[in-house]
This record gives C-alpha cells, structure tokens and sequence, in this order.
C-alpha cells in the first residue's frame, strides 16, 4: 500500500512539471496553429501578347513574405519571383510575355509560397492556365491523333489538313516502331505575318513543333493544298520521333530529327535532289557532321541543309534497310550516345557514315574554322630544334646555339668543350658538396634512437 501511494504521488508531480514544461515550449514557439492560414480558390487570366494575372485569396495568418513559383515547358525548374503584398488579402502577380518569350498555347503551371510571421512555410494549390493565342476565333476538327485548329480554312479544306497531319503520324509511327494515342495539337496560323507575330520564328520557318507539350505549328494560307501537303505531316512527325528516341541525356542530331520527318512527308524528292547534287558539284555540300545542333537560317543554306538531312536518310534506308532504323531510334531511346546509336543501329559510327554518304554523293566537305598553317620549307637561317608541340626553330650562327669555331665537331658543339675551366670549377664544387652530405648522413645513422644531432 505505501509503495502504490508513493507511485500516485510521484506521477502527479511528474505530470505536473511535464505540464509546465509544455507550456513553457509553447510559450517560446508562438501560437502555430493561431498563424496558419487558409488559401481561398485561385484563378488565371491570359491576354496573348500582354501577360498572365495570377491571383490566389486566402485567410487567417500573417504573411512576413511571399513569393510565386512560375513553370513553364522544357523549363529545368520553377521561375521564383517575391511578391509585394502590402497587407492585402489575395496574392497577386502578373506574368510580362509582351517580349513574345513565350509560344502560343504554353501550359503555365504556378503557385504560391508564403511565410509567416513564425517562419512557417506553406505552398497554395497549383494554378494551371494555357497561354492562347487569343487574337483569332479559332475551329477545330479532331483526327485520329490529332486536333487540327484553324481560322480562316473552309471545312473542306481543313478536313483535307487534318487528314494529311494524321497520315504523317501513321506513317512516322510504323517506321519507328511506336503506337501514338495521345492527341496531338497543331495550330495552322492563316498567313505568315500571323505566325511570325505568334512564334517570333524568321521568315525561313514555315513549321514548328512543341513535343514537350504535343502542339504543332504551321502556316497554310487556305486553299494552298502544295504546301499544306508538305508541312502538315512534317510538323507531327517530329513529336513522334521525339517519343520513339526521348531520354534524359541527349537529343539525337539535327540532321537525323529533321531528315526523317522530310523523308516521312515529301521523301527525297527532285528539288532536294538537286540541291545536294549541285552543291556536291561546286563543293560545297557540308559535313553532316556540321548539322548536328542547328541549321542555317538564311534562305539558301536552310533548304541545302533540309535536302542534305533527307538526302541523307534516304541513304541510310537504301543501304541498311528500315530493321536497322528501328535498332537506331532504340538505342537512342536507351540514351545511347551517337555512335553508340549509329553502331547499334548501322554498325559504323556518325564519322563513318558522314564519309560514306559524301562518298556516295561524289563530295568532300567544305572545312570551316582555324585550319593547320601550310607546311613548306624552313627559312634562310633557322634549324628545327624542338620536336614537341610549341617547339620554336632555333636561328643559327656566329653567337647561336651550334655555332661552329672551325675546330669543334657537331658532337662537340652541342654537348660544350671538355676542358671549360668554369664547368670544371663547377664539378669540383658539387663533388665536395657531396662528401659533405654523406658525412652528415652517417653521423645520423650512427646517433642514438629518440636524440637530436647537432
């Protein structure tokens, strides 16, 4: 009895204390749950060519600072950006696009980050909006795979680009190896100044693909069913050759992207024919290995390096066959590097293949960029002395290194004369500082463990 009275005592002195203890903590860390707040519903609104207003309500808490996280496609991360609140009871931002850095029809995803007063952290809901191109009333018709949105095209004529943008993603899809079901959108801007003023591209660009966000676009002016044959299923063919070869390292070149899409919707066709045979005649046909990241962008080396590109396809289809297509873009979508892919696919490497389709064209390469000096004959006067990398040729002479006396022989003039009194003088030295040396050396080796010699 005495030892269970005991215990109650002790565990109410115990509760006691651990209560003020508590009290003591909650003193010292503020009121948590009186500092949260609540975020209310958040909205978007995009004028194309202006900007993006966010706009995210809330309650409760106190903000100390506040911040908006902007993501927009191929974005490595969030856009951080702090925000003035100035006691309101909504976070507001506006997003500039007024200098075009933004395509048409971006998917924006952001968000708010507030602190408060007690250094808590708290994110709101994320906020999606897309940035329209709102400056047209757009129609759409909706293909297999792809969502065709148009203008000014009378139906018909938007049924037959419709039907052309989905043939190039069935065609592309068979010779990669891939099944497509995600729809595929692709906005046909009426007229060039329409496109340009949307996508800031250059006059030499009539076609755009976006496969971070499956949206194509292109300019077809209604009616003009020769072009639309042409970039209506190139554009769609680039998002499927970039899900047939998509990794994490590295895209594949520029050349093999843009000359299967070629090859995919007007094929290695005369114009492109003769663009490469002419410039492999006046030698200036380049290496594809000079396409790999981008093209020329005036208008006559753009359209070479297009012909080149599917020039170029064309020959890898002859003479390897569409099998080793499929080994390719696999490879690639392992992450692969080129010639990892090439040899995997070809069995020869980028350098190899470069080689062989100059080779099959009849050209060489035009080479830009520093080239090695000429080599010819050393001038009046000057030996070469040095044999590595930045040796300089000596000048010879009365006073330069092998200047002959009359009496001493090349041996000799290199090496020095064997009676110089100077270098005798020299060995004499050294020799007497080695004696010195292993004198001192023995009297350490003869002095007891744990002492100093002096």
């Amino acid at each position: 009895m005495l030892k269970l009275r005991a215990s109650r005592a002790t565990g109410r002195r115990l509760g006691a204390a651990l209560a003020c203890a508590l009290l003591a903590l909650l003193t010292v860390a503020g009121p948590a749950v009186g500092a949260s707040i609540t975020f209310g519903t958040a909205s978007a609104t995009s004028s194309f060519g202006n900007g993006i207003d966010f706009t995210q309500p809330y309650s409760g808490g106190t903000i100390k600072s506040a911040s908006i996280l902007i993501t927009t496609p191929d974005a490595v991360g969030p856009t951080i950006v702090a925000i003035d609140q100035a006691g309101s009871s909504s976070l507001t931002f506006t997003m500039d696009t007024s200098n075009g850095q933004l395509d048409p029809f971006s998917p924006i995803v952001a968000k708010f980050e507030v602190v408060l007063t007690d250094g808590t952290t708290l994110d709101g809901p994320d906020i999606h909006v897309i940035y329209a191109d709102d400056r047209f009333k757009w129609q759409t018709k909706t293909g297999k795979i792809v969502r065709l949105h148009y203008v000014d095209a009378s139906s018909s004529f938007a049924s037959q680009m419709l039907s052309l943008a989905d043939g190039g993603v069935a065609n592309s899809s068979a010779l990669f190896g891939v099944s497509e079901t995600k729809p595929i959108d692709f906005y046909v801007y009426p007229s060039q100044e329409a496109f340009q003023q949307g996508l800031s591209e250059p006059g030499t660009i009539g076609g755009v693909a976006m496969p971070s966000y499956r949206t194509c676009f292109a300019i077809v002016e209604p009616g003009d069913y020769t072009y639309a044959a042409q970039v209506m299923p190139h554009e769609p063919t680039h998002i499927v050759f970039a899900d047939a070869t998509g990794n994490p390292y590295h895209d594949p070149p520029r050349w093999l992207n843009e000359g299967f899409t070629q090859y995919v919707s007007q094929g290695y066709d005369s114009n492109s024919r003769q663009l490469v045979t002419q410039a492999a005649r006046d030698g200036t046909l380049p290496s594809l290995l000079a396409l790999t990241e981008y093209f020329p962008l005036d208008a006559d080396r753009i359209y070479l390096a297009y012909a080149e590109s599917v020039g170029a396809v064309d020959f890898m289809i002859r003479k390897y066959g569409k099998p080793a297509i499929l080994k390719l873009v696999q490879a690639y979508k392992k992450g692969d590097s080129d010639d990892e892919a090439f040899t995997a696919g070809l069995g020869v490497n980028v350098a190899t293949f470069d080689s062989a389709f100059l080779a099959d064209n009849h050209a060489t390469s035009t080479k830009y960029g520093p080239q090695p000096a000429p080599t010819g004959a050393v001038p009046p006067g000057w030996s070469e002395s040095g044999t590595g990398p930045g040796a300089t040729p000596q000048p010879t002479g009365a006073n330069g290194p092998g200047a002959s006396n009359g009496t001493s022989t090349p041996h000799q003039a290199a090496t020095g004369h064997s009676g110089d009194p100077v270098i005798l003088l020299l060995a004499g030295i050294m020799a007497v500082a080695g004696v010195i040396l292993l004198c001192i050396s023995g009297v350490m080796l003869m002095a007891p463990h744990g002492q100093t010699t002096r």
